[in-house]
């Protein structure tokens, strides 16, 4: 948030001056209404704003960095995702002191490979170092989405510069395992022994199995070196309800190895776990388990107990850290599935068990209530779809499962709090498409605090020849930009087709 001093401090002759003063103060005040928000209130990462989900995280360069999928796509644009179809984007977020966060953007899409069948990506794991390079783990739907179900899925390996991405497909088609085949697999989560030996940890890729492997990494993090192992898990319960249902989670702490896991509960009478979905784990003195029992609870269901929950765990400093997402609608028929991400200290009993969180009273880690978010101006990749203010734009579904914004002229897309830092960004990069055969002279310009504002960038876009012909334009700044800005994307051209459209808006960026 920009600091109330410099707010009130800045003089200014220009026209937009008070529209500028306006969106300062309106910065300031939502984050004094976060300062006295109740210590109880239940601390999201991204409140009012992202949903997220199937969190990992890890300690890089001493920053705390969350990754998450994206349901679609914001509060402020909610679109469907029945099944968890609609999941197309992995983020990146990061952290020093819980209370202040950055949004890295899309650091792995649907877009970036050629192999999978459905646009879905699910959980997994990114931001591992080794060779001098960072890598991710994700799966891919490999059924149609247009199928009813929740599908089957393929793990792809892939690699980037930074941690933060973007990231680039490995291999050009799925893993696989020793015997050739792709790996079909959920949940892939890399895993340290002590040895410092990297092991790959998954659930099932078909959804209606239950069942964790492991296996040896080669150096080169692209390959299975050896036949996985399936550890023993606990299948059912005293009630006859499911233990185990997906999405391990295995570390080490103290003499002990933990897999953490969701499990699912059907209402089988008051002697048995309520009905809904909790994150349970067990203890083993080795890494291979057995890890067969006794269960124990660490996440409690959330009120109503049918949406999902899911866990990422982690040290930061020498402390341990769990992150879980929430519903953010837990309403019926219960098939729409979107969620946010909190973060919450982990600790132990003297025995080695862990406390149980019960997450609608859990007030999360850093200063109850209070959570900022700044947008880093340079993300490789910020969806249109992200947008905090929208005029004169409809969203409709686009290529690969990502959604674009289809603009009128004057019309706009604002994006709140944009860190450009010491004004590292020289150039703005976007992705569009148009169908309107008559368009002319038509512009994607960039403004800073208001539609109105400083025009920093600006962009031709002619015709593409279809509502998917997606072409990438580049421009430079006008002037170099320092700080935290309000950034608008505004529309301006003739020749609109009958509904008054003149082009669509996938995603964009700034650049060094």
């Amino acid at each position: 948030m920009m600091d109330s001093k410099r707010v009130f401090s800045e003089r200014t002759t220009d026209a937009a001056a008070p529209r500028r003063l306006f969106s300062a103060w309106r910065r300031y005040l939502a984050a004094s209404i976060l300062l006295i928000q109740s210590a109880g209130a239940q601390k999201l990462i991204t409140p009012g704003y992202l949903f997220n989900s199937d969190p990992t995280c890890r300690e890089i360069d001493g920053q705390f960095y969350l990754f998450t999928t994206q349901d679609p796509f914001t509060v402020q644009l909610q679109t469907d995702n029945r099944y968890f179809k609609g999941m197309y984007a992995y983020h990146a977020l990061s952290t020093t002191d819980f209370d202040h966060w950055v949004d890295h953007g899309s650091i792995l899409t649907s877009r970036d490979v050629a192999w999978s069948a459905g646009a879905a990506l699910w959980d997994g794991d990114a931001g591992i170092p080794a060779n001098g390079k960072f890598y991710a783990y994700a799966p891919f739907r490999m059924n149609s989405g247009k199928e009813a179900n929740y599908g089957t899925y393929n793990v792809g390996v892939f690699g980037a510069n930074a941690a933060a991405g973007h990231y680039r497909d490995l291999l050009g088609g799925p893993m696989t395992d020793a015997t050739g085949k792709p790996l079909e697999a959920l949940s892939p989560l890399l895993v340290k022994q002590d040895d410092g030996s990297s092991f790959l940890l998954w659930g099932s890729g078909d959804t209606t199995k239950h069942e964790v492997m492991i296996a040896r990494l080669q150096d080169n993090m692209t390959k299975i070196a050896e036949p996985p192992r399936k550890l023993a898990v606990p299948e059912k319960d005293e009630c006859g309800n499911l233990e185990y249902f997906e999405s391990p989670v295995l570390f080490h702490h103290g003499s002990k190895w933990y897999l953490t896991f969701v499990a699912y509960k059907d209402d089988r009478g008051s002697a048995c776990d309520p009905k809904g979905s909790s994150v349970d784990y067990t203890m083993a003195d080795s890494m291979f388990g057995p890890f067969d029992g006794p269960v124990h609870h660490l996440i409690y269901p959330s009120a109503g107990g049918e949406e999902s929950v899911q866990q990422g765990i982690c040290q930061y400093r020498g402390d341990w850290y769990l992150a879980y997402h929430l519903p953010y609608d837990n309403l019926a028929p219960y098939d729409d599935h979107h969620r946010q991400v909190a973060i919450t200290s982990l600790r132990f009993y003297s025995d080695g068990t862990m406390i149980a969180v019960n997450p609608d009273r859990d007030s999360g880690v850093g200063t109850p209530g209070v959570s900022t978010l700044r947008l880093d101006a340079l993300a490789t990749r910020r969806e249109a779809a992200e947008f905090h203010v929208r005029t004169k734009a409809i969203a409709e579904p686009g290529l690969s499962g990502e959604y674009q914004l289809k603009m009128k002229d004057g019309g706009y897309l604002e994006f709140h709090d944009v860190d450009f830092a010491n004004g590292g960004a020289r150039t703005f990069h976007a992705e569009v498409s148009s169908e309107v055969a008559t368009l002319h002279g038509a512009t994607l310009e960039v403004r800073l605090d208001n539609p109105a504002g400083k025009l920093i960038a600006s962009i031709e876009v002619d015709a593409t020849g279809g509502n998917t012909a997606y072409r990438s334009l580049s421009g430079k700044l006008q002037s170099v930009v320092h700080g935290v800005h309000d950034v608008c994307l505004v529309a301006r051209g003739e020749g609109a087709n009958a509904q008054g459209y003149l082009f669509n808006l996938t995603w964009f960026n700034f650049a060094e």
